[in-house]
């Protein structure tokens, strides 16, 4: 009886477990795809030995990772802080048409903020648990920076919330309000800044900057701990390109292009360019995006 229940649960509910294993595997492409980029950017060759053209890579360095032994300071919240981070990465997944709804709600844009607005706690919570002085000014950081972002954020995603008059995503597969307007550019360039910002990619990864806070919120974590930390942060690089993709593109397949797109261009700007400033950061989010995000939501708003 037991086990026929529980094979009733799991076929209940066998579309967001495959959905979870696509995501690890898009994260698990996504590592290697990211280490060949920056090997061929830096003229070294990257991952090429475990397996075939190094695609077994990855795996083994996942493997390597949950087989560490924790020796962080274990308080309660310093377990459960990126067990709930990974949780809330993989829920803000089933409000978007990937290429299906998994769960469709009519607030679903408003969902997304909300659980976007609590990763925040993640961050702070990894930072004040491990007793440590880089974790917390590393934590403190990231409130301040993901705090910066969210704001344009918000605005930038009321800008079509007044277009349609909904909170749906799925209003964004119809969506063509970009196509020959000259301000697709200025637009793809805010986002890129707000989304790169709130993911700790370069040149925005101050909240984990290596040179003056030794990896900052997560020094003490490792093993598993680690991994459900870094799952959860390359996830959110598919879930923004997937998010690029839904505003800019007004398709599904197009969707799925410019998600690629993004990723790559993410990876690229790694390679490229170097950090910034926190300061410089602070300034073209409080003083450049958000003026000009809110003066052109004051645009559509009186349209």
């Amino acid at each position: 009886m037991f086990f026929f229940l529980f094979g009733l649960v799991l076929l209940l509910y066998v579309n967001y477990i495959v959905f979870i294993l696509v995501i690890l595997l898009l994260v698990a492409f996504l590592v290697l795809y990211e280490r060949k980029i920056l090997g061929f950017i830096q003229e070294r060759k990257g991952p090429n030995v475990v397996g075939i053209f190094g695609l077994v890579q990855t795996v083994y360095d996942g493997l390597k990772l949950l087989s560490k032994k924790d020796k962080g300071p274990m308080g309660f919240f310093f377990i459960v802080m990126p067990i709930y981070g990974m949780v809330l990465s993989l829920f803000q997944w089933v409000f978007l048409p990937v290429p299906f709804f998994i769960m469709q709600l009519e607030y679903s844009i408003v969902f997304t903020f909300i659980l976007s607005g609590l990763l925040v706690y993640v961050v702070l919570g990894c930072g004040w648990q491990s007793v440590n002085s880089y974790g917390v000014i590393g934590s403190m950081r990231s409130v301040a920076q993901m705090i910066s972002y969210e704001v344009v954020f918000f605005f930038f995603v009321m800008m079509f919330m007044f277009s349609f008059k909904n909170f749906n995503w799925s209003d964004f597969l119809h969506f063509e309000g970009f196509s020959g307007s000259n301000l697709k550019i200025f637009f793809v360039f805010i986002w890129l800044v707000m989304t790169m910002a709130e993911l700790n990619r370069s040149p925005f990864d101050l909240v984990e900057g290596e040179s003056e806070l030794v990896s900052g919120f997560n020094t003490e974590y490792m093993g598993y701990n680690f991994t459900l930390l870094f799952l959860s942060e390359y996830g959110n690089i598919w879930m923004m390109g997937m998010l690029f993709g839904l505003i800019f593109g007004g398709g599904l397949v197009d969707m799925a292009s410019l998600t690629l797109l993004y990723v790559s261009v993410t990876v690229i700007i790694r390679g490229f360019l170097p950090r910034l400033k926190f300061s410089d950061l602070i300034n073209l989010t409080w003083k450049i995006c958000l003026p000009a995000v809110f003066f052109f939501l004051l645009y559509f708003m009186v349209l």
